[in-house]
């Protein structure tokens, strides 16, 4: 109210039936920190679905998520198929690698996969699974596996908990061994040769004698075989398409101890190369046991040692001596068996002193069979030396040598051998005979009249006296 009494106007009074102003569409702005923490809620719950969907079946090992475990299988599938392939085994089209929950309802993996099925020489259809061993290595929070390069055990196993096994691509392993047969024995290659032990080769012994000597060995065949095969699994082998095996068993020993050096064995087959034994197998006391391929008209196969320039042979087929073997040197039995003494009326004389008739002792202490005597051998390989130890005394005195021309030997078919002396001293006197390598017995005989290398006699007259000698057959 003014001082004139009038009212001043105020503001228009609302009216109750005026229209709304009209509605823009657009909200008040919400506070900054709402906005992010909305952002941040659907990038975890993004994450949380593509973390899910990455694990989707996931496998842990020790309690940690196993990285790439698809790459792990494949390069286990790798592993397993090089593996199969090196034992000439065979597997499937669905041949895998597996890995083995611990649980089937958890996550958690066993420290090998299960590799298979596949099938190896002599396999059975009931065990055709390798079980390969893993290892885990760190990274980050997780663990990244590899696996090793050869199964834990060669030998197929049973699949006894196939409901264990797992793949990141859901394949389930085939059942039993998916059509899989074992593979053939492979064949060796032609002229293969081995050295053993073959314990699954069953040997015969050689039906006659199968022996032979030299200067530094003595080699003896023990057991022969014809095998279709030998070794088990992955070591086993058939011969080749027109070959056939020959294995053989034989025992080095000493031999006459005439040289130090071991021998050099070869086996020979036909015109084909020698196949050396190695020097280690070729001293005394060592057993040998070799396998050779050779083709199946096989008719000459020979065990060949050389033996400080002596060269002897076994054959392959029945551990028979070659023909120009040192007969004797193969002989078990080469003593000879006397002991005998004789005595006989002699007269003795010598240039510049009166003849003299006495009684003198014969007396043959034993004797050897030999081959090898300082530098004389016999007429040829299937002869021996027939060394006798013959002595003859005088009355009260010691005894000594006999003049080679008082002995001869009678064998049993009448022939009658001159005695020799390897010893050119004029004071001593190897007596010998040149025998059959046979020999088994003859008898020395003692007559007639010889004279010493220093100019005297001896006399026998009509005396005559006779000693029987024998030899062991064998």
């Amino acid at each position: 109210m003014g001082g004139d009494g009038e009212e001043r106007p105020g503001p228009p009074a609302s009216d109750p039936a005026a229209a709304e102003p009209p509605v823009t569409g657009r909200r008040r702005p919400r506070p900054v920190g709402t906005i992010l923490s909305a952002a941040l809620l659907v990038v975890l719950l993004v994450g949380a679905g593509l973390f899910a969907l990455l694990r989707e079946d996931p496998f842990t090992y020790g309690g940690r998520y196993v990285t790439d475990p698809g790459t792990v299988l494949a390069e286990a599938d790798r592993v397993f198929t090089d593996h199969v392939a090196a034992r000439q085994g065979v597997q499937s089209a669905q041949s895998r690698c597996w890995f083995q929950l611990a649980d089937a309802a958890g996550s958690e993996v066993r420290p090998d996969l299960l590799c298979g099925p596949a099938l190896f020489v002599d396999g059975q259809d009931d065990a055709s699974w390798l079980r390969f061993p893993l290892t885990g290595t760190p990274a980050g929070g997780d663990v990244r596996l590899s696996v090793a390069a050869l199964p834990a055990d060669p030998a197929p196993e049973p699949l006894t908990d196939r409901e264990l096994l797992r793949r990141p691509d859901g394949g389930e392993p085939p059942r039993g061994t998916g059509g899989l047969t074992a593979p053939a024995v492979p064949q060796a290659l032609p002229g293969h040769t081995a050295v053993g032990p073959f314990p699954d080769v069953t040997y015969r012994e050689p039906a006659g004698p199968a022996r032979l000597s030299g200067p530094a060995a003595a080699v003896t065949v023990t057991g022969l075989a014809q095998p279709d095969r030998v070794g088990t699994g992955d070591a086993a082998l058939r011969p080749a398409d027109g070959e056939q095996f020959l294995a053989v068993r034989y025992v080095v020993e000493q031999g006459e101890g005439r040289s130090p050096t071991p021998p050099t064995i070869t086996y020979q087959v036909g015109d084909r190369q020698p196949v050396p034994v190695p020097p280690a197998l070729t001293g005394p006391g060592t057993t040998v046991e070799a396998l050779l391929s050779v083709p199946t008209d096989t008719a000459v196969a020979d065990l060949v040692v050389t033996d400080a320039g002596v060269e002897q042979r076994l054959s392959l087929l029945t551990g028979a001596p070659g023909p120009d073997n040192l007969q004797v040197l193969a002989r078990t039995s080469r003593e000879a068996d006397v002991d005998t003494s004789r005595q006989l009326p002699a007269t003795l004389s010598a240039p510049g002193r009166v003849s003299a008739s006495l009684p003198v002792t014969i007396a043959v202490r034993g004797g050897r069979l030999e081959w090898f005597v300082r530098d004389e051998r016999p007429a040829g390989p299937s002869r021996a030396l027939l060394l006798l130890d013959v002595t003859m005394a005088l009355p009260d005195s010691a005894p000594g040598a006999v003049p080679p021309g008082l002995l001869s030997l009678r064998l049993p078919d009448g022939t009658t051998l001159r005695a020799q002396d390897l010893d050119d001293s004029p004071t001593r006197v190897i007596t010998a005979f040149d025998v059959p390598a046979d020999f088994t017995e003859g008898t020395v005989v003692v007559a007639g009249s010889a004279t010493f290398p220093d100019g005297a006699t001896v006399e026998l007259g009509d005396g005559r006296a006779t000693v029987p000698v024998t030899v062991p057959a064998g």
